[in-house]
């Protein structure tokens, strides 16, 4: 046994090579790099270019935005709608009178909704956390306090540099790490909320260690092969060029080859009138000469043409381009089968993929909806019984608890959609007939109103009931009964 002083502590290092830092050699992980397991000390040194790049790789990179793009369409969609459930028991109230007042309280928050285009916001606050880190939500309000709008806008707007007087990546915070605010960009320090508790801005992001404060982008860890994948489909790419062009060195001696392409480019201008040229026969700047077909250069009896070979990609480039695919799936939480949109094999393995797929997003969309449409439905209650919208005693003067009975509810989400649609469909139908679901949620998760569904699909299938087979067959067969009695 080795032991050795290191900063004031006694290590012990194993005779054999085996150690507690994963070294079986003394010294052969030396040259690991490592980072600090603070969760903000990995970002304080290069936050605002590592959003920046995460940021022109959704742009330019196909599988990080698809990516990005897969959670948001199936966690957000076109926006979560507001289902209203108020806690009677805590409020003290009856549950019809619990019913009608979420009845019309959801009502008033699909109207905010579409009065400030929070349905689409939604998506993109959603997206922008996911692919530069976190996002911003403001709440615009007029002289008189009423809730005029809500912008949404990149994180860009936080001094991620500023880390001075409680201030850590530009957030404002507390000694245990409590968030309390920003520095704004311009220098503008702004609270989470004012000293009425109204709230002026919303942080989201996604927390994955204890105590961040920022965001991490959904492709970080991936962020170098990404790139170099990038890279290496535009070089592939750029071949695919070179490939459809016959490229060559000539070699001469004496021949003037310029001034040959240059008299075969002159006879080739296009005269749309007679005396207008359209097309230019040369481009000085690229020296490319636009030819016709059939142009036969001369050349003296030793010079010649060497014709470049272009090199194949590897026979293990799609190997690679699929390990590369799978990778950044893995760092994603997204199937490779989902970022392609390409579903190839059983029903059994989608299905298992779709799965774990959906525990990835519903995660975040879970923390989409604590972080901002339990802020978002607040604002809007507290804007509309202040503007007398809605009656609902006791909620500023009961505190919080009363507050969050009041403002109990669900968000229905985009339906995952059906690879077997009969089974699963039968499936639903068990779920309400068991009573794990409701048929409200299963028609509002497709997009109908309940309230205004219902009552016209009973009217629907009442007028259908009078002119089907079903039913005039069964007139007949009861006329026939009662005519043999």
């Amino acid at each position: 046994m080795i032991r050795i002083l290191n900063n004031g502590r006694i290590t012990s290092r194993i005779s054999n090579g085996g150690s507690y830092d994963g070294e079986k050699d003394m010294g052969d992980l030396n040259d690991w790099r490592l980072l600090s397991s603070d969760s903000n000390d990995i970002l304080s040194g290069s936050y605002g270019l590592l959003t920046e790049r995460s940021t022109t790789l959704y742009h330019t990179y196909g599988v990080v935005k698809a990516a990005v793009n897969k959670q948001v369409e199936y966690a957000i969609g076109d926006g979560l709608v507001f289902r209203s459930q108020p806690d009677s028991a805590t409020l003290g109230i009856n549950k019809d009178d619990a019913k009608e007042w979420g009845k019309k309280f959801q009502k008033i928050v699909h109207y905010y909704s579409q009065e400030m285009n929070f349905y689409e916001k939604q998506a993109t606050l959603f997206r922008s956390a996911l692919y530069s880190g976190d996002s911003l939500l403001f709440f615009e309000r007029d002289e008189n306090g009423k809730l005029v709008d809500v912008i949404e806008t990149l994180n860009n707007q936080i001094n991620w540099d500023y880390n001075e007087n409680g201030y850590t990546l530009g957030i404002k915070h507390d000694k245990w790490l409590r968030r309390k605010g920003i520095m704004k960009s311009d220098g503008t320090a702004i609270d989470f909320q004012d000293e009425n508790g109204n709230q002026n801005v919303i942080q989201f992001y996604i927390k994955e260690l204890a105590r961040q404060l920022r965001g991490y982008p959904l492709a970080y860890s991936v962020i170098n092969l990404a790139r170099n994948d990038d890279t290496y489909s535009d070089a592939k790419t750029h071949r695919a060029v070179m490939e459809s062009i016959m490229v060559a060195t000539a070699k001469l001696n004496g021949t003037d080859l310029d001034k040959q392409l240059t008299s075969m480019a002159n006879t080739n201008k296009v005269n749309k009138s007679k005396n207008t040229i359209i097309e230019t026969a040369s481009n000085v700047i690229a020296n490319v000469k636009k030819l016709g077909t059939g142009n036969i250069l001369k050349l003296n009896n030793s010079e010649d043409f060497e014709f470049n070979d272009i090199k194949t990609a590897s026979n293990n480039d799609d190997a690679f381009k699929k390990w590369n695919l799978n990778y950044v799936a893995m760092a994603t939480g997204t199937p490779p089968e989902v970022i392609l949109s390409k579903y190839e094999s059983s029903f059994t393995a989608h299905k298992g993929a779709l799965n774990d797929f959906v525990k990835s997003y519903t995660k975040k969309r879970k923390t989409f909806e604590r972080t901002v449409m339990s802020v978002w439905i607040r604002e809007v209650a507290k804007d509309a019984i202040a503007q007398g919208l809605i009656s609902a005693p006791g909620f500023f003067e009961g505190g919080k608890l009363i507050q969050q009975a009041y403002l109990q509810g669900m968000y229905l989400a985009p339906i995952v959609g059906h690879i077997n649609p009969l089974q699963e469909v039968n499936a639903q139908i068990k779920e309400v007939n068991a009573g794990f679901d409701l048929k409200s949620n299963m028609a509002a998760r497709r997009g109908n109103e309940w309230t205004n569904f219902f009552p016209e699909w009973v009217e629907e299938m009442e007028e259908y009931n009078k002119v089907s087979p079903e039913y005039i067959a069964q007139q007949v067969f009861t006329n026939e009964n009662k005519e043999s009695k």
